[in-house]
């Protein structure tokens, strides 16, 4: 017994930050073939990180002592409603390039993918740790401005665009851009005959 009482506590759990490392992030759900641009990756990181602020807000309640963390996620997508409705349409439609099916259909067949997805990575970590990775992200993130939001997804963006086939320029910097000339697909030159 004497020993026992000679031992130091453990290191207090930490956080995971802004980025929390909760399993190898792939955009598994995209079909093969996409070719997404700079701009389409950080519409998909958006849906990414909405996705995990939901199975956060869904789950973390007892770990994080807040009984209303629910509400703050949802009033967090009342607060972005447009961007995110803007992101899932356009979203919608590159899916729709590569499969058969309605945009909306095919956003919300991929959205409940990632969704999964993210549930079972959850599970693969216990709930508690996951909460505890989630939890600067989370509180961080729901205080952002419209100029936050955009340089975090760059953040994102600059973290894990490798992980996507992507094409076009890799200097845009705008997550959501405002005119159609930057929110357009690479288009391949034609063959000479």
């Amino acid at each position: 017994m004497a020993l026992a009482a000679c031992q130091e506590a453990p290191p207090k759990p930490q956080t995971g930050g802004l980025f929390p490392d909760v399993g190898n992030y792939q955009p598994a759900n995209l079909p093969p073939k996409a070719q997404l641009t700079p701009t389409e990756v950080r519409y998909d990181l958006l849906v990414k990180l909405q996705t995990e602020m939901m199975v956060t807000g869904l789950s973390c309640k007892e770990e994080y002592n807040d009984p209303i963390i629910f509400r703050t996620f949802s009033q967090w997508v009342v607060n972005n409603d447009d961007r995110i409705l803007d992101t899932q349409d356009k979203l919608g439609k590159l899916l729709g390039k590569y499969n058969k099916g309605n945009g909306a259909r095919l956003f919300d067949t991929y959205r409940t993918k990632m969704a999964n997805d993210e549930s079972q990575r959850m599970q693969r970590m216990t709930q508690g740790a996951y909460c505890l990775a989630r939890k600067d992200q989370f509180a961080e993130v729901v205080t952002y401005t419209p100029q936050q939001l955009d340089d975090y997804l760059n953040k994102s963006y600059e973290l894990l665009h490798t992980r996507y086939n992507e094409v076009g320029a890799k200097t845009q910097t705008a997550a959501a851009p405002t005119d159609k000339a930057a929110a357009a697909p690479a288009v391949k030159p034609k063959k000479k005959p």
